[in-house]
């Protein structure tokens, strides 16, 4: 494990080149007629500012920190750089612009997470979301932040008090057994909890569960680079991150629950679970 004072250093040098980086992503935000690039499908969307925050980073980082390896949403490391696997060595884990969709249509749920695997363990994060002015920072058994104030997880502890995230990935969505399981899932979830919430950025929900705006969230078929800072931060505001069947979080699979309470995790793992055995829609409640 990286010791106090290596985490403190890196944490020092990254911070104000994501405070940069949230100007980039402003000067994008606030543009009309951004171009916009389709990756893979309707629904991967990507910008020039998602890969300019991301080379401008990698290329600081680079400068100071040569040995360093990444993982990131654009992969536009040179080569030797980026890593598929996640290893001893210190990696980056970089999303520079969550919520890509958001920032094209100025949705201000849009954040650049900035994530440190130090040893295969998750050591500091940042996460700026500079529309709504908010940077969330982390260091591993050194608290949550937003704006240098700590931030705590709330202790809403069932699901008829809770404001509940549900983000449904387009990944496999055209796989029919993966629609039909999300619809029976937000079938079961969103008839217990008080509400039912989107925000189409992974990162951002993930920051309001750390400060405790919302109660609880889940979400399937993810990438390292959207929760990698994200989990450290509810783990560092008292919060708890599992795999959905209540395993381990990995973070090379993120696939996740978090919430503020293990009681309202537990509570919201049995609706998953009832809702994957219905054969249908509110067919166990007939």
């Amino acid at each position: 494990m990286a010791s106090q004072q290596q985490i403190d250093e890196l944490y020092d040098f990254m911070y104000p080149l994501a405070q940069r980086a949230g100007e980039i992503l402003l000067e994008g935000y606030e543009e009309a007629g951004k171009q916009v690039n389709i990756k893979t499908a309707f629904y991967d969307v990507v910008t020039e500012y998602d890969n300019k925050i991301e080379e401008f980073l990698i290329e600081q980082i680079l400068a100071r920190y040569p040995a360093h390896k990444f993982i990131g949403e654009e992969d536009t490391a040179k080569n030797n750089h980026v890593t598929k696997e996640l290893t001893d060595a210190p990696t980056w884990i970089i999303d520079p612009i969550d919520g890509t969709s958001n920032f094209i249509k100025q949705i201000p749920h849009v954040c650049i997470s900035i994530g440190l695997s130090v040893k295969k363990q998750i050591v500091l994060g940042i996460i700026n979301n500079p529309v709504q002015k908010k940077m969330y920072t982390v260091k591993l058994g050194g608290g949550a932040f937003c704006n240098g104030q700590p931030i705590h997880v709330s202790n809403v502890d069932n699901m008829n008090e809770a404001n509940v995230a549900y983000e449904v990935s387009l990944l496999h969505i055209a796989n029919l057994k993966v629609r039909n399981k999300h619809i029976k899932r937000i079938y079961h979830v969103g008839s217990r909890a008080r509400r039912l919430l989107a925000y189409g950025c992974v990162v951002d929900s993930l920051c309001m569960v750390a400060a405790g705006n919302l109660d609880a969230f889940h979400i399937e078929d993810m990438y390292p680079w959207d929760c990698a800072a994200g989990y450290l931060l509810i783990r560092e505001a008292g919060g708890v991150v599992t795999h959905p069947y209540g395993g381990p979080f990995d973070i090379m699979k993120p696939d996740l629950i978090c919430a503020g309470t293990e009681s309202l995790r537990k509570e919201l793992e049995g609706q998953i679970r009832k809702a994957d055995q219905a054969k249908s829609v509110g067919d166990d409640e007939e």
